[in-house]
């Protein structure tokens, strides 16, 4: 036996009282000799026994009282098993854990996991007792307590259950275990049962020794009940990535864009058709992949136009299957109108091909002179001399190319400029005083995301050079070229160049608040890096160790190479500030806007959400700038942001799941055994009776209601026997 109180036992230590009391009132006689009373001394002491019993009796019902009383206040349990066919069944305090993520729309034909996983719930709740309680979690890689502490209202708890929806969020049953044990510690019942429905997607238990561990320490006061629904699927076909491939996204010009498509299934999937569309119009291309592997990914071009330069979504999609949150992926984008470059030469030669930005120029710009007017990027070239005398803020990038070193003014000018959402690109050269770029750009400003080191190499030796690595291309600006399709980056040839040095680690409590973490973009074949960036403010720098000419590197002699470099790198500086429109979901969405939209109203549709009802938040001052925040994005797909005005601004912004959720890998019937040991595991499906299952696992009964009836009936004896034997003898 146990109490649930054992506290409230002190109270035993009333019966004390009623002791006392009969003590200190027992009845005293003064022996008198009177000649008559020994008439009646005969019938006095045949009263006096009887009185003494009489007294004994209430106080031994008084005492009685008060110990059952105590008792039941303590809420003694028995845990055996056939206790609740003697006094009845138990009530349960419960906390059933939904999975809602990702993974949970994948679909039978006729229903979806979380279908089924509701229709379990309803009948674990079916299965609790009348008067018992329940709280009802969503478990995704958060948790969300739809009812976050158990109520009695167990009709709201069921209302509760039906109206649960799906979510794109990744998976995770750690913290919904956790937290539905942290709940049930807090209750105070002999019955505590945590149910946790789920998928048995093996991306959601990563954290499963820690599940372990949790339920273990736990399982003396609660019950865990794991019930995975039937999921049993081995074909899936899935968008796992989609991006800009082009780098920059003027309007009005044909952008690449590079598709990922992963068979994450266990058969070889064959004519996968990929459609490509602009803000839910009509497909603007079509593919067809002919072969990908089983666990396999293949990418494929696709091409699209952007009409205004404004905001868009571009979404691609394969044939629906079983899954259908992977069968589509979407991004945002923002068309640009023009993009102004300052080209600053540090040496500009005799002759226009000598100029240190001649190949850098036909690179931004390469169509004929009687073509570049209307050309989207308009190019500026300014000699070092005059740098101090330009506005930078009228252009979008900065380029420094072999630049001596720099004044005071420039180097304030340059954070400034940074600060606001510029971008700078450095390429140093022979001009380049690398000790006063590390202490004016880095040391003292944090600018450059590295050190630049003693020239290595000598351009004039073409037989000893330096290449950049094939590998390692996962930063967004080298990506294209781990397709093999887009040339090899080893074909550029490095005679002289500055070895970069990554700013350090440490210093990173000394550093401004502005200055992010430097970034490696492109490193040489003996594993250096050759490109690094950093962002800064609400802008980026981009380093290269050599020149923008031919003077140390035949780089510019590769435009296979050296155009689509520069264009991306242009491209990461001009999206700066648009990176915080493609986000994973769930998390924030927070975008810069100009101060004139500060404190105006900005109404959010979300995904399918046009025509329904919409979300508003308030524009307002963050870090000295402002912005719109907005947390809900449990969905993926577009979201669309209207703001408030004479001529409403239109904002997209489009969120991606984790493709790790497409995995149709299970847990293994090792790692399921591992957790039968601490918890009670049914593998369940619809048409299957859960209650059972339920019912063999809950053990034991409350008395405190037995002992608070018999209390009653003591009282009622107590108060009937005070009452006769108070009448007169």
């Amino acid at each position: 036996m146990a109490f649930l109180n054992p506290i409230m036992l002190l109270g035993i230590s009333a019966v004390s009282v009623p002791i006392l009391i009969h003590l200190l009132n027992r009845r005293k006689f003064e022996r008198i000799v009177w000649a008559a009373m020994r008439f009646l001394r005969v019938s006095v002491e045949q009263n006096q026994r009887r009185m003494r019993i009489e007294d004994l009796v209430l106080l031994a019902l008084r005492c009685l009282l008060l110990v059952l009383l105590a008792l039941a206040l303590a809420r003694p349990a028995i845990r055996a098993a056939s206790a609740g066919e003697v006094f009845g069944r138990a009530k349960v305090t419960a906390v059933v854990a939904i999975d809602n993520s990702y993974s949970m729309c994948a679909t039978d034909g006729v229903s979806s996991r979380l279908d089924k996983a509701k229709k379990a719930a309803e009948e674990v709740l079916n299965t609790i007792p009348a008067g018992s309680s329940c709280a009802v979690l969503l478990a995704s890689d958060v948790v969300r307590g739809v009812i976050p502490e158990p109520t009695f209202d167990l009709n709201l708890a069921r209302k509760a259950i039906r109206e649960v929806k799906l979510s794109d969020r990744g998976t995770n049953v750690f913290p919904a275990v956790r937290e539905a044990l942290d709940i049930l510690a807090r209750k105070s019942s002999l019955r505590k049962e945590a149910y946790l429905i789920t998928d048995g997607q093996l991306e959601g238990w990563k954290q499963i020794e820690d599940v372990r561990r949790a339920i273990d320490a736990a399982k003396r006061e609660a019950r865990v009940h794991v019930v995975f629904v039937d999921a049993k699927e081995d074909r899936n076909l899935g968008i796992s990535d989609l991006r800009v491939g082009s780098g920059l996204t003027p309007a009005n010009r044909p952008l690449r864009f590079e598709v990922q498509v992963t068979n994450y299934g266990t058969a070889e999937a064959r004519d996968v058709r990929v459609s490509l569309r602009v803000d839910g119009e009509p497909p603007s291309d079509e593919a067809v992949i002919d072969s990908i592997p089983a666990g396999a990914s293949k990418s494929i071009s696709l091409f699209a136009k952007l009409r205004t330069p404004d905001y868009h979504t571009a979404t691609a999609s394969i044939t629906p299957d079983r899954l259908p949150a992977d069968d589509s992926r979407t991004v945002a984008v923002r068309g640009v109108a023009e993009v102004k470059v300052l080209l600053v030469d540090g040496d500009p030669g005799r002759e226009p091909r000598e100029s240190e930005v001649f190949f850098l120029r036909n690179a931004l710009v390469p169509v004929p002179p009687t073509e570049a007017e209307g050309f989207f990027i308009k190019a500026e070239t300014v000699p070092a001399t005059e740098l101090e005398s330009a506005k930078l803020d009228r252009y979008d990038a900065v380029f420094l190319c072999n630049v001596t070193d720099f004044s005071t003014t420039v180097v304030d000018a340059l954070e400034s400029y940074l600060r606001r959402g510029g971008g700078v690109v450095i390429f140093p050269g022979q001009n380049t005083r690398e000790n006063l770029y590390n202490e004016e750009l880095l040391n003292g400003r944090s600018i450059l995301p590295a050190a630049l080191g003693e020239p290595r190499g000598q351009a004039d030796r073409d037989e000893k050079f330096m290449t950049f690595a094939d590998r390692n291309l996962e930063h967004p600006i080298a990506a294209i070229w781990k397709d093999a399709a887009s040339g090899s980056l080893s074909s550029a040839h490095f005679f002289r160049y500055f070895p970069l040095a990554p700013a350090a680690q440490d210093a990173a409590a000394t550093r401004p608040a502005e200055a992010g973490e430097p970034r490696v973009v492109l490193r040489y074949a003996d594993g250096t890096p050759a490109v690094m960036e950093r962002a800064w403010g609400a802008g980026r720098v981009v380093l290269f160790s050599s020149t923008a000419d031919t003077a140390w590197n035949d780089l510019p002699a590769h435009p296979g190479l050296f155009v689509p470099l520069v264009y991306r790198t242009l491209g990461a500086i001009v999206q700066r500030q648009d990176e915080g429109l493609n986000l994973r979901v769930g998390d924030k969405f927070s975008y810069r806007l100009p101060t004139d939209l500060l404190g105006r109203e900005a109404v959010v549709a979300g995904p399918g959400e046009k025509e329904g009802p919409r979300e508003s938040r308030r524009i307002e001052m963050v870090g000295g700038a402002p912005v719109l925040q907005y947390d809900e994005t449990g969905l993926g797909g577009p979201y669309e942001v209207t703001i408030a005005g004479e001529t409403p601004t239109v904002i997209r912004f489009a969120t991606q799941p984790n493709p790790a959720e497409s995995s149709l890998a299970q847990v293994t019937p090792e790692q399921i055994g591992v957790l039968s040991n601490v918890a009670h595991v049914v593998n369940w499906t619809p048409g299957v009776s859960l209650e059972g299952a339920i019912e063999k696992e809950r053990v034991g009964t409350e008395l405190w209601l037995t002992l608070a009836v018999m209390g009653l009936c003591v009282a009622a004896t107590e108060t009937v026997l005070a009452h006769v034997f108070s009448r007169s003898k």
